[in-house]
C-alpha cells in the first residue's frame, strides 16, 4: 500500500509539472505604427476576462497563458489585433492608426461605407468628440463640429431646444433635419442619452440623403448607439457635476434714479405723478433680475456595462441630468435607460434589438417674452407692502404689489405668479428596434426590422386666487386648473435586401427596400375655474369649465427604394439610389406618390500611377444630383373641400315645410392639385489628406434649389374664402463648406486642430401668382401694439423671414427741421402723431422711402437678416503624456437680431397708454435726447410716444455676430500602476467650461438668437433672430470623472 500512495504521488507531482509547463508568461511591446509606445493598450486572452494594460513605456507581462490561447489588443483609435501565442513567450504588437484613416467606418443611409468609397456629402462625428463636451442633448454637442450645420440655441434655459439647419432653408414649414437611431427615423432626439452615441454621420447633399425619400429635404443625421464587445466585459462610470453662474445683468434705473426720472418727463409732458414719487427714500429698491437670476447646480451620471461572447453581445446603459436653471423656476431632469443586444442564432442569422427609453420633465414657470422675461427690464423698481411684502417674494409664501394705480397698469410681478404657479409634467419617450439578419449564397443578406416610437406627455397647472392689482390686471379671481395630455405612436416596418460582390477589380453593392409607417396621435386640454380651497387638484371639484379640445389622428407612409454602388479598381464609384414616396393625408390620389432619384461619382485620384509619389494619402473628387421632397408644410386633408353645418342664420342650413333645417356650406377651399414640395441639389466636392495624413481638408459647393412649397395663398374674395393652400414658390441656396485640419500623432504630444466654415447665400426667386412676398403672422406682443405686427416678410429676391420696417434717420433736433418737412408734405404732416399732442423735437426721424413726402406704411422695407454671412467652428484636441486638453469655438458672422428687449429699456411709457410709467436701461437714462444733450440717436423720454418712436425701425436691429468659447475642457489619465490595484483600466478626472467667453457687439444678454415662439406658443422658419426676452446661455463650469473597469 505505501508503495502505492508513493506511486500515486509522484503521479500527481508529474501531472503538477505538465499543468504548469503549459501554461506561461507572456511579456512585449505595443507600439503604433511610427515606433512610439502606447500606454494603457488592453491585452485580454481571448473568452475569458484576463488581462492586463501597458505602462507608459508601452510594456506588458501576462501569465497563466496556454500556447493554444490568443491575445487580444485594443486601444482607442486603434485596430483591434488578435494574435496567436502558439510558442511564443514575447510578442510585440504593432497598431495601426484607425481614427480618421482612410478605411475609417463612416455611417451612410442603410449601412456604412469608407472614406474612400463616399460619393456623397457626409460629415461625421464621434463618441469622442462628443465626450468632450459634458451636454445635456446629443444636438448640444454637435455644435461647430460640423461644415454645413447650423446649431442654434432657441434659449439658454435648461433642457431648452435648439434649432438645426443643414445648407440653409429649404421649405417655409418644417426645416428640421431627419434623424436615423439605430435605423429608425424620427425628428426628435432630445430625449437621447448623448454618452450612449458611438457615432454621428450628417448626409447633407441629395446623393447621400434621397434613400430616405421626402424625409430628407432637410438632411439626414445618421446615430449609431453603442453596443455591446465580443470575448469581454467593460463598465463605464461617467459623473459630473457643476454650476452655472447668473447672467450678467441689463443695467436698469433703481428707485432714485427712476422717481426723478418720471417727475422729469411727467413735468415736460403734463402727466401725473404718484406723491410717493417725491420721497424715494421711503421706497425699497427692486432690482429684478437680482430676484429672478441665481446661481444653477446641474449635475449628470451615466454607468454603463458593455460585453458579451461569441454568440451573445450586450450593451446596457443607465443615466441622469438634473439641472436648475439660473432663472428662476426653471429646471430640467432626465432619467435615461438603453439597451441593446445581438445574438448569433446561427453563422448565418443574427437577431438585433435595441431600446432607448427616457422619463423627462421641464419646468420653465417664468415665460420667455412680452408677459414674463421682459417686465424685468419694464417694471418699475419698487413695491408698495400692503400684501406684507415690499419685495417681490419674501420666502414666507407673500408676493409685493404694485401700486394700485393706472400709472403703473404695465407693471406685473412676473416673478410672483411663476412661484405660485403650481404644476407637475412628465414626458415618457420610447423608441426600439428589432431586426433580424439573414446571409445566404454568395454575398447576400436580408434583413427585416420593426420599430416603433412612443412619446407621452402629462402635465397640469394650479394658479390659485391672489389679487395684486385691479389697475395693471396682476390677478386671479378664481383659481385655474389646467390638464393637458398627448400620445403620439409611430410604427416601422422594412424589409431590405442586400448583395455584395468583388470580381477581382470590380466591387458591386445592391440594396433594395420596401418601408411602411404609421402613426398615431391625440391630445387632451381642459381649463377650468373656480375651486373652493386652493388646495383642490380635482377637475370636478371646479365652478365652470372654460375652455377644452382634443385631437385624433394617424397617418401612414410607404415607400420602396433602391441603390446601387459599383467600384472599379479603388478608383472609380458610382452610386444611383432611386426611391419612392407616398403618405396617407396630404395628397389627393393622383398626386399621393412622388419619385426620388440621385446620382453621384467619386474618384480617387491618387490611386492614379501618376500619382504614386505624391504626398497625397487621399485625393478623391466628388460630385452628386439628386431630388428629395416635403410633404410637412399643411395640415392633413388640404386638397378636399370640407363643410359645416348649421342653423339659417348662420347661412348653413335652408328652410324646408317652413321649419329652419340644419344643411352644408363649404368651410373651406380644397386643392386637388396639391403635390409634393420638392428639391433639387447639386454637389460637387473635394477630400484629401496629406503628409502621412497629417494635412486634411475637405471642400464642398453646393446648389439647393426647392419648389412647389405648400403655401397658403391669398384669394380672391368673391370666392367666399380669404385663402387656400397651393403648390407655389422657389428658394435657391448656394454654398461653400471648407474643413481644414492638421494633425499629429507622433512624440508625447500629440494634437488634432481643425476648422469648419460655411458660407450660404438664400434667395427666394418666386412665390405665389398674387404675392411677392409672405408674412409671419405673429402675437409676440399684444394686438394693441400695433406698430410691432407683422415684422418679419419673406419677400422674392430676399432671404426668407427677413425684418421689414422702418428706416430710422436720426433725432428731430428742432422744431424748424420739423416745420420744414412739414411745409413739403402733401397734407401739412411729414410724421402723423398718435395723440393730442403734435410731434417734437427729439422724436425719430424716419425715412420717407417712396418720396412722396409723409412717413406711411408704404415706408417700410427690409431692414434686416437673421441669415449670418458665414458661420464655423474651430475644435482642438490635444495630449501631453497623461494630460489632455480640448477647446471648441463656434462663431457666427454678419447675421442680424431684431431686439426688442431693447425697446421695452428705451420705452418710458405703455403702450397706447398716455399714462403709464415703466423703467428704462441706464444706458437710454444717461443718453437720451434732450435739449442739454443733442443725441442723434436715442429718442426724447416720453410718457405718451405719440410719434411711435420705438416702432419697429432699424434702431433696433443690430448686428448679430459673435465667437464664443463653447468649451474648454483639461483632463488627466491616471497611471495604470495606481489605477490597476483597485481592478480599474482606464480612469480620467476633467475640468470644463461652457460659454466662457462671448466676442460680440450685441447689446443684448445673448447674440445666439435661434428660432423664437410668441405669446400662443406658434413659431418656425420665419420667427429666427428676434430677441423677445430669451433665457440666455449661462456660463458653466464642470468637475468630472470617467473611469472604465
Amino acid at each position: 500500500m505505501s508503495k502505492f500512495k508513493g506511486l500515486l504521488g509522484l503521479l500527481l507531482m508529474l501531472c503538477t509539472q505538465i499543468v504548469m509547463a503549459q501554461t506561461k508568461t507572456i511579456t512585449g511591446t505595443v507600439t503604433d505604427n511610427n515606433g512610439m509606445p502606447l500606454p494603457s493598450v488592453s491585452i485580454l486572452i481571448q473568452g475569458t476576462t484576463t488581462g492586463v494594460t501597458t505602462d507608459f513605456d508601452g510594456n506588458y507581462s501576462i501569465d497563466n497563458v496556454n500556447s493554444n490561447d490568443k491575445l487580444v489588443f485594443s486601444y482607442v483609435g486603434m485596430q483591434e489585433k488578435v494574435v496567436e501565442v502558439n510558442e511564443q513567450t514575447t510578442i510585440n504588437v504593432v497598431l495601426e492608426n484607425d481614427a480618421n484613416g482612410l478605411e475609417e467606418v463612416v455611417l451612410v443611409a442603410y449601412g456604412s461605407s469608407t472614406q474612400r468609397d463616399l460619393t456623397g456629402a457626409v460629415g461625421s462625428v464621434s463618441s469622442e468628440d462628443i465626450e468632450k463636451f459634458p451636454a445635456t442633448s446629443v444636438s448640444q454637442a454637435l455644435q461647430g463640429k460640423a461644415a454645413g450645420v447650423q446649431i442654434t440655441q432657441n434659449s439658454g434655459g435648461p433642457g431648452a431646444g435648439l434649432s438645426v439647419n443643414i445648407r440653409g432653408v429649404g421649405s417655409f414649414g418644417n426645416n428640421d433635419p431627419l434623424y436615423v437611431v439605430d435605423g429608425f427615423p424620427t425628428q426628435d432626439i432630445s430625449f437621447l442619452n448623448p454618452n450612449d452615441i458611438k457615432s454621428m454621420s450628417i448626409l447633407k447633399d441629395a446623393s447621400a440623403a434621397a434613400i430616405y425619400g421626402v424625409r430628407a429635404n432637410a438632411g439626414v443625421v445618421i446615430i449609431e448607439t453603442k453596443k455591446g464587445l465580443r470575448d469581454r466585459v467593460t463598465v463605464s462610470i461617467d459623473s459630473w457635476a457643476g454650476f452655472q453662474l447668473e447672467p450678467e445683468q441689463i443695467d436698469m434705473l433703481d428707485v432714485n434714479q427712476f422717481t426723478e426720472f418720471a417727475l422729469e418727463i411727467a413735468e415736460n409732458q403734463d402727466k401725473q405723478v404718484l406723491d410717493e414719487w417725491r420721497n424715494p427714500g421711503d421706497l425699497r429698491n427692486i432690482n429684478w433680475q437680482d430676484y429672478a437670476f441665481d446661481t444653477g447646480f446641474r449635475q449628470g451620471h451615466n454607468i454603463s456595462i458593455r460585453g458579451g461572447g461569441e454568440k451573445a453581445r450586450a450593451a446596457l446603459s443607465v443615466g441622469m441630468v438634473d439641472e436648475e436653471g439660473v432663472i428662476l423656476t426653471s429646471s430640467y431632469k432626465r432619467y435615461n435607460i438603453g439597451l441593446n443586444a445581438d445574438y448569433d442564432i446561427l453563422d448565418n442569422l443574427t437577431a438585433r434589438a435595441d431600446m432607448k427609453y427616457a422619463y423627462s420633465e421641464s419646468y420653465q414657470n417664468l415665460s420667455q417674452g412680452y408677459y414674463g422675461f421682459t417686465k424685468l427690464f419694464t417694471n418699475v423698481p419698487y413695491l408698495d407692502d400692503r400684501t406684507g411684502t415690499n419685495q417681490p417674494y419674501d420666502g414666507n409664501g407673500n408676493y409685493g404689489a404694485f401700486p394700485d394705480t393706472g400709472l403703473l397698469s404695465t407693471t406685473n410681478n412676473v416673478l410672483a405668479s411663476a412661484l405660485q404657479n403650481d404644476n407637475d409634467n412628465g414626458t415618457n419617450n420610447l423608441l426600439g428596434n428589432l431586426a433580424l439578419e439573414y446571409t445566404f449564397l454568395d454575398g447576400f443578406k436580408a434583413t427585416g426590422k420593426f420599430g416603433f416610437q412612443s412619446q407621452n406627455y402629462a402635465g397640469w397647472s394650479f394658479l390659485p386666487r391672489y389679487n395684486r392689482g385691479n389697475s395693471n390686471a396682476d390677478n386671479n379671481p378664481s383659481a385655474t386648473y389646467t390638464i393637458n395630455q398627448s400620445t403620439f405612436n409611430e410604427y416601422l416596418a422594412e424589409g431590405l435586401l442586400e448583395y455584395k460582390k468583388t470580381f477581382e477589380d470590380h466591387r458591386v453593392e445592391v440594396l433594395l427596400g420596401v418601408s411602411a409607417q404609421k402613426n398615431k396621435f391625440k391630445n387632451v386640454y381642459v381649463e377650468s375655474r373656480g375651486f373652493l380651497s386652493d388646495d383642490i387638484r380635482d377637475l370636478a371639484a371646479a365652478e365652470e369649465v372654460t375652455n377644452r379640445s382634443g385631437t385624433w389622428g394617424t397617418a401612414t407612409f410607404a415607400s420602396t427604394f433602391g441603390r446601387v454602388n459599383y467600384t472599379f479598381k479603388d478608383r472609380y464609384t458610382l452610386t444611383a439610389t432611386l426611391r419612392r414616396d407616398g403618405v396617407g393625408n396630404k395628397f389627393s390620389e393622383n398626386n399621393l406618390y412622388g419619385t426620388f432619384p440621385s446620382l453621384a461619382a467619386g474618384w480617387n485620384i491618387d490611386e492614379e500611377a501618376f500619382m504614386e509619389n505624391s504626398t497625397f494619402d487621399l485625393l478623391k473628387l466628388r460630385g452628386s444630383w439628386g431630388e428629395t421632397g416635403n410633404s410637412q408644410g399643411i395640415e392633413p386633408f388640404q386638397f378636399f373641400t370640407s363643410y359645416t353645418g348649421g342653423p339659417t342664420n348662420d347661412n348653413n342650413g335652408y328652410v324646408f315645410g317652413g321649419q329652419p333645417v340644419s344643411g352644408l356650406a363649404p368651410a373651406s377651399l380644397g386643392n386637388p392639385n396639391l403635390g409634393w414640395e420638392s428639391q433639387v441639389q447639386t454637389n460637387v466636392g473635394i477630400d484629401a489628406e496629406l503628409f502621412n495624413r497629417q494635412l486634411y481638408f475637405t471642400v464642398d459647393y453646393f446648389h439647393k434649389s426647392a419648389e412647389d412649397f405648400l403655401l397658403r395663398e391669398t384669394t380672391p374674395p368673391q370666392t367666399g374664402f380669404t385663402s387656400r393652400t397651393v403648390n407655389a414658390g422657389n428658394v435657391e441656396n448656394r454654398g461653400l463648406e471648407l474643413l481644414v485640419g492638421y494633425r499629429k500623432n507622433q512624440g508625447d504630444f500629440q494634437f488634432d486642430l481643425s476648422a469648419n466654415f460655411t458660407k450660404i447665400e438664400n434667395e427666394i426667386t418666386a412665390l405665389t401668382r398674387n404675392q411677392d412676398f409672405l408674412i409671419f403672422e405673429t402675437n409676440f406682443v399684444p394686438n394693441f401694439v400695433d406698430n410691432w405686427l407683422g415684422f418679419t416678410r419673406s419677400y422674392v429676391g430676399g432671404n426668407v423671414g427677413t425684418f421689414y420696417g422702418y428706416r430710422a434717420n436720426g433725432i428731430f433736433q428742432t422744431q424748424a427741421e420739423i416745420d420744414e418737412l412739414n411745409a413739403e408734405a402733401p397734407d401739412g404732416t411729414y410724421q402723423e402723431s398718435t395723440g393730442a399732442n403734435p410731434i417734437a423735437p427729439g422724436d425719430r426721424r424716419f425715412v420717407d422711402l417712396n418720396n412722396d413726402g409723409e412717413i406711411t406704411a408704404a415706408d417700410r422695407e427690409v431692414i434686416g437678416s437673421p441669415f449670418p454671412d458665414f458661420y464655423g467652428g474651430v475644435n482642438f484636441n490635444g495630449s501631453y503624456k497623461n494630460f489632455e486638453l480640448g477647446i471648441a469655438l463656434y462663431g457666427s458672422y454678419g447675421n442680424d437680431i431684431l431686439n426688442f428687449t431693447r425697446v421695452e429699456q428705451e420705452t418710458a411709457g405703455g403702450y397706447g397708454i398716455n399714462s403709464a410709467y415703466t423703467n428704462v436701461s441706464q444706458e437710454y437714462y444717461e443718453n437720451r435726447w434732450t435739449p442739454e444733450n443733442p443725441s442723434n440717436t436715442y429718442a426724447r423720454a416720453v410718457v405718451e410716444d405719440v410719434n411711435q418712436n420705438n416702432r419697429v425701425s432699424d434702431h433696433f436691429v443690430e448686428d448679430g455676430s459673435f465667437l464664443r468659447l463653447r468649451n474648454i475642457q483639461l483632463a488627466y489619465n491616471l497611471s495604470p500602476d495606481v489605477i490597476e490595484n483597485i481592478g480599474l483600466t482606464n480612469a480620467k478626472i476633467y475640468v470644463s467650461g461652457q460659454n466662457l467667453l462671448t466676442l460680440t457687439g450685441y447689446s443684448g444678454m445673448d447674440p445666439e438668437i435661434g428660432s423664437v415662439t410668441d405669446i400662443d406658443g406658434n413659431g418656425g422658419v420665419q420667427s429666427r433672430g428676434v430677441d423677445f426676452g430669451a433665457y440666455p446661455s449661462p456660463q458653466t463650469f464642470t468637475v468630472g470623472v470617467n473611469l472604465q473597469f
